[in-house]
């Protein structure tokens, strides 16, 4: 017998822990991606006053995504 005993329960707590941590770090980047599309769309449009409003507005900022279809 060894003097190791494997914890299945712990190791799949540890396991689904760090993939939590990928899933979440993914989607950060996803999301700041996507804010900087919209930020440069708007920029190129010369939409300062809608950058201004999409930044402090998120309900706004998703209404844009959705006409930019980011």
């Amino acid at each position: 017998m060894s003097i190791f005993e494997y914890d299945e329960e712990k190791h799949m707590r540890s396991e689904r822990k760090e993939w939590r941590e990928i899933g979440r770090e993914e989607g950060l980047a996803e999301g700041e991606n996507r804010v900087v599309q919209l930020m440069q769309k708007l920029m190129d449009a010369g939409k300062t006053e809608e950058m201004r409003r999409a930044l402090s507005d998120p309900a706004y900022r998703e209404q844009l995504y959705r006409e930019y279809e980011l």
